[in-house]
């Protein structure tokens, strides 16, 4: 036998082994679904809860809707059926002394509520039980809210651009209408970082304004046109992980941020916000001091909303500190100036 046909002979048994060992391999391993919780603590707001039943991929409730009114008319009573723990037990400690027992709130089919109200200072933990779950825990602590001063503020020309970009739904009309005019508020902000801290911030800067619109002959309603979308050019603002846009937020843009570029001094920046169409226009900037869990799930939240739509993507976890559960327990406290066009 020829060199060369022994050759051939070798690359068609090499290819015969290469093509047989195919093999399925089942993936036997079974996860229990577990108590998912979501909890922001917020001097002023009553302290509220939502609380829901996690599920694996495998074991999601699915359903098939013949119409798309039909989507709307039941898709809510699957999920109350499906998803909604009514039975658990919420108690809340709080500073380790004064104890609250939270309570279904069936007109808000996944809120339990109590008649405690959170303060700055408060360390708040919540324990969790309910029939056929694991317990679950978790806890937060309010920080004092770190100040931030308005040194400038001034209404700039700038050209709304394609009118498709900045629209608001009428809920009168349920049409599409422009949202803003050509114009901006730019707002120059200074924020005190205390020394030796680690602090985490969020930033709102929101417009405001009242629209009023006819209907049924003379009778007239009002309605407020509202967007917490704003841009900068700050450092501060950028991450880099954030490779797409999301809805009017730019490419790279997070108003979430920690103190690592200024940590223990002050820091001046400038940010701008469309000016709404209506009247009575202003704007809301609030600067929120963060719980350090708050950071982290409001940081994985930002990336796992441009990643749903994105076949290609890693799969995001959203970060947790609910333990043997799902969701967050955070914090905030706030430093809130209004300004008026």
């Amino acid at each position: 036998m020829s060199k060369l046909n022994r050759f051939n002979i070798f690359i068609i048994l090499l290819m015969a082994v290469l093509t047989s060992c195919e093999k399925e391999i089942e993936f036997s391993e079974q996860y229990d679904s577990g108590i998912a919780v979501y909890a922001i603590a917020d001097p002023g707001q009553p302290f509220s809860m939502r609380i829901s039943r996690s599920f694996t991929v495998n074991d999601n409730p699915s359903v098939v809707f013949s119409n798309y009114s039909k989507y709307y008319s039941e898709l809510d009573s699957l999920y109350k059926a499906k998803i909604v723990i009514a039975d658990a037990h919420v108690e809340v400690t709080v500073n380790g002394v004064d104890k609250y027992t939270m309570q279904y709130n069936p007109t808000n089919p996944y809120a339990y509520t109590c008649d405690y109200m959170p303060k700055v200072g408060d360390n708040i933990s919540v324990y969790i039980t309910a029939p056929g779950y694991k317990d679950v825990s978790a806890s937060a602590t309010i920080e004092q809210p770190k100040k931030i001063e308005i040194l400038r503020t001034e209404v700039v020309y700038q050209e709304i651009g394609d009118k498709q970009a900045y629209v608001v739904t009428n809920p009168l009309t349920g049409g599409l209408e422009p949202f803003g005019e050509d114009s901006v508020m730019r707002l120059t902000l200074k924020m005190t970082d205390p020394v030796g801290e680690h602090n985490f911030y969020r930033l709102r800067v929101c417009s405001i304004s009242e629209r009023t619109r006819v209907f049924f002959g003379d009778h007239t309603s009002t309605f407020y046109s509202l967007t917490d979308v704003f841009t900068s050019d700050d450092i501060i603002f950028s991450d880099n992980m954030l490779t797409k846009p999301f809805g009017y937020w730019k490419e790279g843009f997070s108003n979430v941020f920690d103190d690592h570029l200024f940590n223990g001094q002050e820091y001046t920046f400038t940010v701008e916000t469309r000016k709404p169409l209506g009247e009575n226009q202003h704007v809301i900037v609030e600067l929120q001091t963060i719980s350090q869990d708050l950071y982290y799930f409001l940081k994985s939240y930002l990336l796992f909303r441009i990643s749903t739509d994105d076949v290609y993507m890693t799969p995001i976890g959203l970060y947790s500190n609910i333990r043997d559960g799902w969701g967050i327990m955070g914090a905030l406290s706030y430093d809130r100036h209004i300004i008026y066009y």
